[in-house]
């Protein structure tokens, strides 16, 4: 995985992230969709969701948490920059008119993928009262070959390093998912309290028709004083409810213009959403092997896993001595340019090996602690996904049949309430039992709402947990700090357009 980021054009942003966010949630897209929503316009849910994609700088705050990956790999190896030194100093001794300077030059460079450093030094020595001066030439190549042998050590902290790095960019796309789901629930309860809100007023409003009706009955001795008392209390408590329903519409409302950052007088309407999103599941053994095998949590569990087989290499390398092989080049003569020069080759070899080495063993051996917990966490939490991707198709394909039973009490109760107010008018039944069978067609209505708005939710969470509703690789990209930081100067809402 990479963590590069390249600059690009807020205008070619917004349109990648726009083509991200709509295309994993597999929604048709209109041809044109208009910059604002006019108050009472319909919003539907695959605009809502590119609309949010646009403006809502959560999604910013979450994706830019990849721009700092691209650094990981430099922090996590030891320095690779050529290292200049200059030093300088001037002597001079009490009681001795002529003083000295000695001045020097060094580079250092380490590569770190074998482990090798290379060294060379130029230094020269103006000594003081009848001391001659000096100069000295320096190259020196050091090697490891035990604990970090020819880099083994630092070609492990960069696979540690590039392991992190992926896990951390599967996180990304989990909490950007995460944060996309939120949002299509959110939809769909602002949906929802629509829908609610609907039928309460329509049923208030059928109420408000039935006591004009009793009324007109009492008014011709058809019906009795209780009989209009008791629609004139349906008729209330269908209103308190009207009443309390609009305001949790209004609520969702809210949260809907939060979520796309509402500019000035953006007051849409939810539409109904898509149900080709309800294509049924083919084979859940099936789903649940490719989620095994492919899906990105699958891969967090065996980077983790790589991880943590990583981390006991690592330890088991510091516990070999640290051994270093040493080779160079010396030249010493007098004056700066080397006069009448000694110059010589030098190899050797130096040794330190701490005895017993407790503090590494016992670091070693937690290392192999962490290795068989990470594997029985692993181990745990794949068969625990399992079982809740089985549980939740059962759940969805439970709902499908709740709600094909929900239209079916629809239709009989409405039946009912049709032969009950025939029979009412003819004085053939009971006022209670009419306003009994009204009222549960009403309670038949609001939940059949429930119920389909439940499996769009419950197939949104299946598509989450799936992690089919965002590819980590379909992420659209973040802007490097110079134009964020333009970005952030504007008004919430605005496209910087």
């Amino acid at each position: 995985m990479s963590g590069k980021s390249t600059t690009i054009p807020m205008q070619q942003l917004i349109r990648r992230t726009t083509a991200a966010a709509t295309i994993l949630l597999l929604f048709s897209i209109p041809t044109q969709e208009p910059a604002a929503f006019a108050s009472g316009k319909k919003l539907s849910l695959d605009a809502f969701v590119r609309l949010a994609a646009e403006r809502n700088t959560v999604f910013e705050e979450i994706l830019i948490d990849r721009l700092p990956l691209q650094y990981t790999r430099t922090l996590a190896l030891p320095a690779d920059d050529l290292l200049l030194s200059v030093k300088g100093k001037y002597l001079l001794m009490l009681g001795d008119p002529d003083g000295g300077t000695e001045y020097s030059f060094e580079l250092d460079k380490l590569f770190p993928s074998s482990g090798t450093r290379f060294s060379t030094s130029y230094a020269v020595d103006y000594g003081l009262g009848s001391r001659g001066n000096e100069s000295e030439f320096n190259i020196a190549i050091v090697q490891p070959v035990a604990e970090n042998a020819f880099g083994k050590a630092n070609r492990l902290l960069e696979k540690l390093s590039g392991i992190e790095n992926d896990i951390a960019h599967y996180q990304i796309a989990e909490a950007y998912e995460d944060y996309l789901a939120s949002l299509v629930g959110l939809y769909y309860d602002w949906y929802a309290a629509s829908e609610n809100l609907a039928t309460a007023t329509n049923a208030y409003e059928d109420a408000k028709k039935q006591l004009d009706n009793i009324r007109e009955r009492k008014q011709n001795n058809i019906a009795l004083p209780i009989d209009v008392n008791k629609i004139m209390v349906q008729t209330v408590s269908r209103k308190e409810r009207m009443i309390a329903l609009k305001n949790d519409y209004h609520v969702q409302t809210n949260l809907i213009m939060e979520a796309i950052r509402a500019i000035g007088t953006e007051r849409p309407v939810p539409a109904k959403p898509d149900e080709t999103l309800h294509n049924p599941i083919r084979d859940i053994e099936t789903e649940i092997l490719t989620f095994q095998e492919s899906s990105r949590t699958a891969s967090i569990l065996n980077l983790l896993e790589e991880k943590a087989g990583t981390e006991v290499a690592q330890a088991a390398d510091r516990l070999l001595p640290s051994i270093n092989l040493t080779a160079g080049f010396d030249l010493v003569g007098d004056g700066r340019f080397f006069t009448d020069p000694d110059h010589g080759l030098f190899a050797g070899v130096n040794l330190q090996w701490p005895l017993p080495d407790k503090q590494e063993h016992a670091r070693h051996d937690i290392s192999l602690i962490n290795q068989r917990r990470t594997a029985l966490s692993t181990g745990n939490t794949r068969l625990s996904l399992e079982t809740s991707l089985k549980n939740l198709y059962w759940t969805i394909e439970n709902q499908r049949r709740l709600i094909q039973l929900a239209k079916e009490k629809i239709t009989i109760s409405r039946a009912v309430v049709r032969d009950e107010k025939k029979n009412y008018s003819l004085g053939k039944t009971d006022l209670n039992d009419l306003i009994d069978e009204v009222n549960r067609l009403e309670e038949h209505r609001f939940n059949l709402i429930n119920r389909e708005i439940e499996l769009q939710k419950l197939i949104v969470e299946w598509k989450r947990l799936t992690d089919a509703l965002v590819q980590e690789k379909e992420l659209p990209d973040i802007l490097p700090l110079q134009q964020s930081e333009t970005r952030l100067l504007q008004k919430p809402g605005t496209n910087g357009e």
